[in-house]
């Protein structure tokens, strides 16, 4: 039997072992071309003599057993000792350099929020704490309707004419620590007409009173001094604020 090259049209003769063996697939001792014998397999030459010279000079050559091809999953490549090494520590540093971006966006977010947090009873004490060591403010939360006036008295100055003196104990009802409140004192007329006001910070009625809070549940005795709105003024109010 007879087969010719698809590629350069040298022809060959071969026998049906060689075929069955290399399952159809034959080497050109041509052009090296691997080609599907069993195409132009024939019992006879072709017609075309012009290559009845080759054949006889492939004639003696031993065709070549075709390599199959094996469709094979292919192995996965391994990496290099010191690659795996340098990948593993390039993790390593990525991770330390997320956690500490993640760590500084939390101490940011606590930041930007620690007046709000600082209100919270389950997050005041970090918060304060925090605050505390790294030296920031916290604005005391306040709550002006807990704090009471417990007594009140007015009476003229001993000792500077048309000034009143008026005494006062006031008491945080809170569960809390807050601020000193601004007190405003107002006197009015029988038609309830403001006729004298005065608002007195904490520093005017406290010493020392920078940072400092109103403890719970403890009376504070303040003494303030207004000008006297004279004989039409039958009363006096105050007002916290």
């Amino acid at each position: 039997m007879y087969t010719q090259c698809n590629h350069c049209n040298a022809i060959f003769r071969v026998t049906m072992k060689e075929l069955t063996a290399a399952q159809g697939l034959l080497r050109c001792g041509e052009c090296d071309n691997i080609f599907d014998a069993m195409k132009n397999l024939s019992q006879t030459l072709p017609e075309e003599r012009r290559f009845a010279q080759k054949l006889v000079k492939m004639a003696p050559v031993e065709i070549q057993e075709p390599t199959t091809i094996e469709h094979t999953t292919p192995k996965s490549k391994r990496l290099p000792q010191d690659l795996k090494h340098k990948l593993s520590n390039a993790r390593y540093f990525i991770s330390i350099i997320v956690g500490i971006l993640v760590l500084l966006l939390l101490l940011q977010v606590l930041y930007s929020n620690r007046h709000w947090l600082a209100q919270q009873p389950i997050t005041s004490p970090i918060i304060r704490q925090l605050c505390t060591l790294v030296d920031c403010d916290i604005t005391p939360y306040r709550d002006i309707r807990k704090i009471r006036l417990l007594s009140r008295n007015v009476y003229s100055h001993p000792n500077t004419p048309k000034v009143l003196t008026i005494s006062a104990s006031i008491q945080n009802e809170a569960t809390f620590p807050q601020p000193y409140p601004l007190i405003e004192i107002s006197f009015l007329d029988k038609n309830n007409k403001v006729l004298a006001l005065r608002r007195f910070p904490p520093e005017e009625y406290l010493q020392n009173s920078k940072g400092k809070l109103m403890s719970t549940g403890i009376p504070d005795e303040l003494l303030l001094n207004i000008t006297d709105p004279g004989d039409e003024a039958i009363r006096f109010q105050f007002r916290f604020m």
